[in-house]
């Protein structure tokens, strides 16, 4: 990352302030930037996660550092905390990010029935709610943002543009709904009859609890019955695809281009590598964790790590990887033996018919 100025300039004392820590150095060290590493200077404040992270060519040229450790061949201020980089989340959350001002409800939204909306809105021209949909205080809605008659979006909910919220369906308080994104549109439900594929009415809702973010376009689809859900404090990353009836668990992470059948049901704490796939019907059971690109055509148990397509347990998956390299030399060495244990095979019958007694011919 490059350099993020703040709207004034900041203390290493005042940081620690927020962050906790213990402090090595001057506290009245001035910083007005927060950056990376490599971009660090005099006046930025940067984070050292680990000791490989330290061995940077040329030296660290920060003018303050957030630690796991104190380094003292280091002659820069530094504060000790647990988790550098969330120390380095929350110093950017509370002196960098600046909250938008509120901006009322532009000319240009359409609006039905029975709406409601909190105060201090920030609503974009062109956006369009429904019939008794509710908006909660100080939401903000992009340009080109649809929301469907009968949902609610909750207080301090920020939606980007051209996000898709349909019918009947619940967003949380402090969400994240990034560009593109679809809630509540039909699953994915046909009945065959007769060569024909005839639709299943998708009748349910969508839930997204508090402090779920959503990336650009992501589609959570509607249930045939009952609500899909998505439980609080989960972040799911862009093109992730979740079908209907599926529920996925609180503090959940899911990477890009994941996709997950419908009713499975996804434990607290769970974490989906990118361009996993789950099959329908699923229990993916609490802490467990999922490897990028894995199949997973069962379910799986609390606390387990799994890799492949099908999946397997993530140690047996390692070791098959460390095999296939050499398979083209095993393959040979396996046709190496069968000839020699064909040989060897006829070696030991001709031996063995050579050991026979003859027949003596009786004479007349």
């Amino acid at each position: 990352m490059g350099s993020l100025s703040a709207p004034i300039s900041l203390t290493l004392a005042q940081i620690q302030q927020l962050v906790g820590g213990t402090l090595h150095g001057h506290g009245a060290t001035v910083l007005s930037s927060l950056s990376s590493l490599n971009d660090a200077t005099p006046q930025a404040l940067a984070f050292i996660a680990n000791d490989h992270a330290a061995k940077i060519p040329g030296g660290i040229k920060a003018g303050g550092l957030l630690v796991h450790r104190h380094f003292p061949d280091l002659a820069i201020p530094q504060l000790v905390v647990p988790n550098p980089l969330l120390a380095f989340a929350q110093v950017a959350q509370t002196f960098f990010v600046r909250p938008p001002a509120p901006r009322g409800i532009a000319a240009d939204v359409t609006t039905g029935a029975g709406v409601h909306i909190g105060d201090d809105p920030s609503i974009w021209p062109f956006v369009t709610l429904g019939d008794r949909v509710t908006i909660g205080a100080r939401v903000t809605l992009y340009p080109g943002v649809y929301i469907g008659a009968d949902s609610t979006v909750g207080d301090d909910s920020v939606l980007y543009p051209n996000v898709v919220v349909r019918e009947g369906c619940s967003i949380g308080a402090r969400v994240i709904i990034h560009g593109g994104t679809v809630i509540g549109a039909d699953g994915f439900g046909y009945v065959q009859h007769e060569g024909r594929h005839h639709k299943i009415p998708q009748l349910g809702g969508v839930t997204i609890e508090d402090d779920v973010e959503l990336g650009a376009h992501v589609t959570i689809d509607r249930a045939t019955l009952g609500r899909t859900v998505v439980k609080r404090g989960t972040k799911i990353d862009n093109l992730v695809q979740i079908a209907h009836n599926v529920t996925v668990g609180e503090h959940v992470i899911i990477v890009a281009q994941v996709g997950v059948a419908g009713s499975t049901t996804i434990g607290h704490h769970v974490m989906i590598g990118g361009q996993a796939g789950l099959a329908d019907h699923l229990t993916i059971g609490n802490q467990a964790m999922i490897a990028a690109r894995s199949g997973v055509n069962r379910s799986v148990e609390a606390n387990q790590i799994v890799s492949g397509a099908p999946v397997m347990p993530h140690e047996t998956w390692m070791k098959a990887q460390a095999v296939i390299p050499r398979l083209p030399e095993l393959r040979q060495l396996v046709r190496d033996l069968a000839h020699r244990v064909a040989r060897l095979e006829t070696t030991l019958n001709r031996a063995k018919m050579g050991k026979q007694p003859r027949k003596q011919s009786r004479r007349k």
